[in-house]
């Protein structure tokens, strides 16, 4: 199985690494960056012989040779190789956020057996056990922390948030927003009825974070990469002053399940199934739409 690489920026290793775990065949690289040096060290480092300069080549190219794409250059890029990638019928896998305008979505929406959308975390190990919580037990309330540069960087940043909301529980509605210029709360209810409160602060150093609060124990993760369980209150004495601790029955963290980027690896084992038309998991081009509409509510 072929895959050909369009971008040369630092998170291609992470999706050669991955793809090459899955047996995928690295057989092209393109960047629109003529004086670019990273595709002369990617080239060599994974010895890819075919280098490209010209996208329009780059395409042909890899149709002609049966091959799949990964699209990973400037956001500005993707919609002219895109359109071209799925005109030829080629299978994609393109990174988040794809674009940050819902209506540059509306033309590829016929092509949802063609588009393979990159939100890796929602491969988390964490979030598959979350979900088994979300299944068997009571849900009161999510709390979710999001430390922003700006207004600007809710498509690009806030978007990984709501792909994990959105793998979790399917759409949600936003019903309240309450906005100044240092932070934006929002209020989201899911399908079950749940609240989720979404506090963006502007500038304020913090971790990316979830809590997740059950009728028996309450679930973190902050950062997402580490789940922490708690379930329940112990009593300590100091200074013969009582005071209550929350116990930590469960720590788990994503860098000790794998070697490779967290989510990449089974992301790629899901690009691999989505390519031979089995059933896979993946957030589709119409879900990606979804999710910048809900990160363009949110910041307008």
């Amino acid at each position: 199985m072929k895959l050909s690489i369009f971008g040369t920026s630092e998170i291609i290793n992470h999706h050669i690494k991955a793809a090459k775990k899955n047996s995928f065949e690295i057989f092209s690289i393109c960047t629109s960056n003529k004086n670019s040096k990273n595709i002369k060290k990617l080239s060599l480092k994974y010895k890819i012989k075919n280098i490209y300069y010209n996208w329009k080549d780059f395409v042909k190219n890899s149709h002609k040779n049966n091959c799949n794409i990964l699209i990973a250059g400037r956001i500005k890029d993707n919609k002219k190789i895109l359109k071209m990638c799925v005109r030829n019928n080629l299978k994609v896998i393109i990174e988040k956020p794809v674009f940050t305008s819902t209506k540059e979505f509306n033309e590829f929406l016929n092509f949802r057996k063609n588009i393979f959308v990159a939100y890796n975390r929602i491969y988390y190990h964490n979030i598959a056990s979350l979900k088994k919580n979300l299944s068997k037990e009571s849900l009161n309330n999510v709390y979710i922390k999001c430390p922003e540069i700006n207004k600007k960087s809710i498509e690009l940043n806030t978007c990984h948030i709501i792909s994990i909301i959105y793998e979790l529980f399917g759409k949600i509605k936003l019903t309240n927003k309450i906005i100044n210029k240092k932070s934006i709360f929002c209020i989201f209810e899911t399908k079950q009825k749940n609240s989720i409160y979404l506090n963006i602060n502007f500038g304020v150093s913090d971790n990316f974070s979830f809590e997740f609060n059950f009728e028996k124990k309450r679930i973190k993760l902050e950062p997402i990469e580490k789940l922490i369980v708690y379930n329940k209150l112990i009593k300590k004495k100091y200074r013969k002053i009582n005071f209550y601790t929350p116990n930590i029955s469960k720590i788990s963290s994503e860098f000790k399940q794998t070697k490779l980027k967290p989510g990449f690896e089974l992301q790629y084992f899901n690009f691999k199934k989505f390519i031979k038309n089995k059933k896979s998991n993946f957030i589709n081009i119409n879900d990606a739409k979804e999710i910048i509409s809900l990160c363009n509510k949110i910041s307008s």
